[in-house]
């Protein structure tokens, strides 16, 4: 359990830097999703952090298991942005990750 609250934690980290990022040098918005990941596996190798070692997965490469675990949190990233968009009514700018909604509109 606690495996999966640091992912999501490392999730919410990229997050808020990513936004903080996009915010501070509007240029960098296009560039969204690459930051994202960066920052979530950047984040993984720099801690050296594996959920297969956390839960005695046995894979035949470790350094694999923590780039994936780096894109796992990568992924979460989504679940975050949907609850922030659910809590606040207000979805970040540009936020490609949730879509692209139009309202629906009234027919006849």
């Amino acid at each position: 359990m606690y495996t999966f609250a640091i992912v999501a934690l490392i999730a919410l980290g990229t997050v808020k830097i990513v936004d903080f990022l996009v915010d501070s040098l509007p240029q960098l918005r296009a560039m969204k999703s690459l930051l994202t990941f960066l920052a979530a596996v950047g984040a993984t190798v720099a801690l050296d952090f594996s959920v297969f070692r956390d839960w005695d997965i046995a894979i035949r490469n470790e350094t694999l298991g923590v780039w994936i675990t780096g894109f796992m949190a990568a992924g979460v990233t989504v679940a975050w942005r949907a609850v922030f968009d659910w809590l606040t009514n207000h979805r970040a700018a540009g936020d490609e990750s949730l879509g692209e909604h139009r309202p629906l509109s009234k027919v006849a």
